[in-house]
């Protein structure tokens, strides 16, 4: 696991102090990664290691602690961005400002799909994930215009009958004029 795994981007934690340690450990095949919310919690899972004298150097020190076997990393935590970075062309309707952006997520990634620019599509991507994103394509997005589903199964490589706004537009009978 790479250690971006477990920080995210936007602000740090500077501003609030809390940090955590990164522990790598050298003699392991695989180059393991683990984290630790403190560095007292990594000296009471590995008594080996004594707190008062990381804390030491780490305070004197900005720098990682390393030994043979292990590399010691103290980071900032980094929260995610409460809401993502688009345009407020897309979302004309809504208050831009206290937008739940974590409810909304259908309507986020419909505006989206429907009216962004690809740039846009990774930064929806970037704030929900992927994986998110494609469940509420195939399972939570009622409608979507024939363009938009166009662009969903070419951006996410999907089939048309994958999409429950596909489904349902054909299972819908149009108006006989």
């Amino acid at each position: 696991m790479e250690s971006s795994d477990y920080l995210y981007s936007m602000q740090t934690a500077e501003d609030n102090g809390r940090r955590v340690v990164l522990v790598q450990w050298k003699k392991l095949a695989e180059n393991t990664i683990e984290v630790f919310s403190s560095l007292k919690n990594f000296c009471d899972s590995h008594p080996a290691y004594n707190y008062n004298t990381l804390s030491n150097y780490f305070s004197k020190k900005k720098t990682a602690y390393e030994n043979e076997e292990i590399r010691l990393e103290r980071k900032p935590i980094q929260v995610k961005s409460p809401k993502p970075d688009l345009p407020k062309r897309l979302f004309w309707e809504f208050d831009y400002d206290t937008f739940d952006w974590q409810r909304s997520y259908r309507a986020v990634i419909e505006r989206v799909i429907e009216f962004g620019m690809p740039e846009e599509l990774e930064v929806m991507i970037d704030f929900y994930g992927r994986a998110r994103v494609v469940k509420a394509l195939k399972a939570d997005i009622p409608y979507l215009t024939n363009m938009g589903v166009e662009t969903a199964c070419t951006y996410f490589q999907l089939n048309k009958t994958e999409l429950k706004c596909y489904t349902k537009k054909q299972s819908t009978k149009e108006h006989w004029i």
